[in-house]
C-alpha cells in the first residue's frame, strides 16, 4: 500500500530544496568574491545535497513500482545512460568520494547484471539508488553524467503518475 501522503508531502520538501539549490546556483554564478563563492558550495554540500540525497531515496522507494511504466525500449536507453555514468564516477580515484557511494555503485552494478530480467525491471529497481548517486556526483563537481540521467529518467517517470 502507498504512504500517498508522505510521497506528496517528500515532492513537496524535493521542490522546496531544489530551488534552494537553484537559488544557491545563481548566486555562486552572481558573486565573484572567492571566499563568498567557497562558503556557497560548502553549504550546497553540507546542508542541501545530503536532504536531497536523503529524501529522493526516501521518495522512490516508497514511489508504487506498479505505477511506473517504461517500455524496455525507454529503459533500454536510460540504463545505458546510467551504465555510462557509474563508469564515469568509478573512473575517479576512490579516495575522493565516500564509501557509501562505493556501495551504491556497486549495487547498481548487481542489478544491472542481474540475468534474464527486462530493462524496465532493471530499471525500476535502481531507481530508488540513482538519485543518491546523482547528489554525490553534484558534491564532487564531476561531469554530471548520473544527474542529467536522473533528471532525464525523473522526468519520464513523473510525466507518467497518475
Amino acid at each position: 500500500m502507498t504512504d500517498r501522503p508522505r510521497l506528496n508531502d517528500l515532492k513537496d520538501i524535493l521542490e522546496l530544496l531544489y530551488e534552494k539549490l537553484g537559488e544557491f546556483e545563481k548566486e555562486l554564478i552572481i558573486n565573484s568574491s572567492k571566499l563568498a563563492k567557497f562558503e556557497l558550495k560548502q553549504r550546497i554540500k553540507r546542508e542541501i545535497l545530503p536532504d536531497i540525497r536523503k529524501y529522493e531515496t526516501e521518495y522512490w522507494e516508497l514511489y508504487p513500482q506498479e505505477t511506473i511504466v517504461i517500455s524496455d525500449e525507454e529503459a533500454e536507453t536510460q540504463l545505458i545512460k546510467v551504465e555510462e555514468a557509474a563508469t564515469s564516477i568509478e573512473q575517479i580515484p576512490s579516495s575522493t568520494y565516500p564509501l557509501e557511494l562505493i556501495s551504491l555503485l556497486q549495487e547498481i552494478r548487481d542489478k544491472l547484471n542481474e540475468p534474464d530480467k527486462a530493462a524496465s525491471a532493471k530499471l525500476k529497481v535502481v531507481l530508488p539508488l540513482i538519485p543518491a548517486i546523482a547528489s554525490y556526483e553534484l558534491e564532487m563537481e564531476t561531469e554530471g553524467l548520473m544527474y542529467r540521467t536522473w533528471k532525464a529518467i525523473k522526468g519520464m517517470v513523473r510525466r507518467q503518475e497518475v
